[in-house]
């Protein structure tokens, strides 16, 4: 089974949200874009260990948009309703499902089913009622009368993870502990004679203790006081052992202990490492339970997971957990972590955006690209540790010249690119098509600048324009679409930048670097400017064009035009 699709209406800031998911989907946003709000609807639907007062909301959860601007708007006096449904498909092959989704149906070949959380007035059989009265419930299909059971959703099991908890209280209640499935299991496997072998082995251990005289005396005193207190009529029997005999009890207090032969107590260990630990307990219980047919599917929401693990074991634990993901789990992991993004399936990415109040959500997966297209960007982001991804807008450069000299010439032209959500991504080629079709799938604003490299002969970098104004669809200048062309390379164009001293910090840059043999030879250009092939040698000479930016971008270097042109296009509101 999967869990294709969210749809959220009017609850909170989630106004009118659809989400196509992959098994493993990967959620980004900034704060308050709505990530904690779209993990509470899915709960909504399907946790059914939600108490009852935790489903039934207030005028608070309604979207603030639906309010008509007076004072005593009431979302509730005015009949609003929230909506969040979750559709599932491919279960056709797994009876249970199939039985337990029955009346939450919506089309039979191929099967695929909803269920929807309504919170909304119910009918008090009352006439003209003098309030609304507001209920939430969650039916099946289309009908709001087929009522889906707890019973019946418990088989999409689904395990929130919330993004501050005390995993260490957790593991030691045994009510939350995901300890507590993997200890029952074991006892239930264990035969009656292994059982009774344990029992006489704790009856000889603790009757050992108590014939030990300090402990003995102790006994002795305990029940002593007591029956000075209350009289032999209310004296309770009171014994001293190091655990009950009873061997089930004994494995249900178990306890788990870290550092090896220390048997160091969990308190010991890092928050990271409790995490990574509470994770692999939680699977292995819910794998228990899939083979034990308690469960038919597992879904594991985690919210914002990266706290407190170092980035290798983000990439490590998130990799394989989302690789894992098929037609028994569904995983989908809220997240701030470029490290976690950058393991994802690309085609499993979902950006929540809010504007005026109101979240909407864009999935990578409506990008338009070929099977290896995406095996590309896969390695990019992964490479990249997907800083793109969480940009609010995105630069896109040909090479690391440009990523690095970029925001040194913003800085000039004091454009601060972090305040404006700005990240210069260099795809270290001229292939833009798919990274402008992916960015456009999730709804960051982008820009391009791309080298000329006209000769007399041709303009490669006025055909790469025209290439992806086709492919967009649109026609018009470049410049008005977010593209932006250079006339030769960025670093020859730089050095007559409009109004800048760009010529000699560029010499005695590449003079700085160069042997000495090269500085006359550079000395020399102040008085007659150098070609195009000449001065790319020098840069080679230098180092080659990374060096070579890397130290420019310490100096207060200008934009060429058509870089300026790109930065003033993106900082400018859409």
């Amino acid at each position: 089974m999967r869990v294709t699709r969210i749809t959220v209406r009017n609850f909170r800031n989630l106004a009118d949200v659809d989400i196509r998911l992959q098994p493993g989907a990967v959620i980004v946003g900034e704060n308050r874009a709505g990530k904690t709000n779209l993990i509470y609807a899915l709960r909504l639907v399907l946790d059914t260990n939600l108490a009852y007062a935790d489903r039934q909301l207030g005028p608070e959860d309604f979207w603030d948009g639906l309010s008509d601007g007076t004072e005593d708007w009431d979302p509730m006096t005015a009949g609003e309703i929230i909506d969040i449904a979750v559709e599932l498909e491919d279960f056709e092959n797994d009876s249970r499902l199939v039985a337990a989704l029955a009346d939450a149906l919506l089309t039979e070949d191929p099967l695929r089913a909803r269920l929807t959380y309504r919170f909304g007035p119910v009918d008090t059989g009352d006439e003209v009622p003098d309030t609304l009265r507001y209920e939430g419930r969650v039916f099946g299909g289309t009908n709001e009368e087929l009522i889906i059971s707890s019973a019946l959703r418990r088989y999409v099991h689904l395990e929130t993870l919330g993004a501050l908890r005390d995993v260490e209280a957790d593991i030691r209640s045994w009510r939350r502990s995901p300890l507590r499935n993997l200890l029952k299991a074991a006892s239930r496997a264990l035969g009656e004679e292994d059982l009774g072998a344990v029992r006489g082995a704790m009856k000889s251990a603790n009757a050992k203790i108590n014939a030990l005289p300090p402990i003995t005396q102790l006994g002795q005193s305990i029940s002593a006081r007591l029956l000075d207190m209350v009289g032999q009529a209310q004296a309770m029997d009171t014994e001293l052992a190091a655990t009950p005999d009873d061997p089930l009890r004994i494995i249900r207090n178990m306890r788990l202990f870290v550092e090896g032969d220390a048997h160091r107590a969990l308190a010991t260990a890092s928050v990271g490492t409790l995490n990574v630990l509470y994770l692999a307990l939680l699977e292995l219980g819910l794998e228990h339970r899939l083979s034990e047919s308690d469960i038919a599917h597992i879904i594991i929401a985690i919210e914002e997971p990266e706290a407190h693990l170092h980035p290798h074991l983000q990439r490590l634990v998130f990799r394989r957990l989302l690789a894992s993901a098929d037609q028994s789990h569904t995983v989908a992991v809220t997240t701030q972590s470029p490290h976690i993004a950058s393991v994802a399936d690309p085609r499993s990415l979902v950006v929540l955006r809010t504007a005026d109040g109101a979240t909407t959500a864009k999935a990578a997966r409506d990008a338009e690209l070929t099977d290896p297209e995406w095996a590309d960007m896969g390695r990019y982001l992964d490479a990249t540790r997907a800083e793109l991804v969480f940009a609010r807008s995105v630069l896109l450069v040909e090479g690391f010249g440009e990523e690095v000299l970029v925001p040194a010439m913003a800085r000039a032209m004091s454009l601060d690119l972090d305040k404006l959500g700005i990240s210069v991504c260099a795809i270290h080629g001229t292939h833009f098509s798919s990274y402008v079709s992916f960015c456009q799938a999730l709804g960051i604003r982008w820009a391009v600048i791309t080298d000329g490299d006209t000769t007399k002969d041709a303009e490669p970098g006025q055909a790469r324009a025209q290439a992806i104004l086709a492919q967009l669809g649109v026609e018009g200048s470049p410049a008005d679409h977010g593209i932006f062309v250079g006339t030769t390379t960025f670093e020859y164009d730089m050095l007559d930048a409009e109004g800048s001293d760009n010529r000699q910090t560029c010499y005695d840059t590449l003079s700085d670097l160069c042997a000495a043999r090269s500085r006359s030879v550079i000395e020399a250009w102040a008085q007659q400017a150098p070609d195009y092939a000449s001065f790319i040698a020098m840069i080679k000479n230098a180092g080659g064009k990374g060096r070579y930016a890397q130290r420019l971008a310490l100096t207060a270097v200008q934009p060429p035009q058509y870089v300026a042109d790109a930065l003033a296009y993106l900082a400018t509101p859409s």
